[in-house]
């Protein structure tokens, strides 16, 4: 993809993140009216799939209509973020737990999410040290 094309990604991330936040703002009563408006600021923006932007119109209806937040924009360009890795406090419980269970500990490193999935399996004697490990 080039450069260019890129920033054209981009930016109809930003715009249309932006036109969202319009809709559920909008306070025009006409349902077809602020529908309309909303499709045709898509087609402006190189967002021509008619379909998705009738459903997407029918989530952002509900957001307005029950006070819903919209998703925070993402920060970086979309891409997702890479995972988080294991706090030293995390790290520091699981060491714990395997000391005082007796059981071999995970290969290293872990992410948040992995570390607290550790945790709750050494908790509730569930833990199985083979999904753990990296075999060599």
């Amino acid at each position: 993809m080039s450069a260019l094309a890129e920033a054209l990604v981009a930016a109809q991330r930003r715009a249309l993140a932006q036109l969202e936040k319009a809709y559920v703002r909008d306070a025009e009563d006409d349902l077809s009216k602020r529908t309309a408006g909303f499709l045709d600021a898509l087609t402006q923006i190189g967002l021509t799939d008619r379909e998705d932007g009738r459903m997407l119109v029918t989530c952002l209806e509900v957001l307005r209509v029950t006070g819903g937040a919209l998703p925070s924009e993402p920060t970086n360009g979309g891409e997702p973020k890479p995972p988080e890795p294991a706090s030293d406090a995390q790290l520091a419980l699981i060491a714990d737990l395997v000391k005082r269970k007796n059981v071999p500990a995970p290969d290293l490193p872990l992410t948040k999410v992995d570390a607290s999935a550790i945790i709750s399996s050494l908790q509730a004697g569930t833990y199985d040290p083979a999904k753990w490990s990296v075999p060599f």
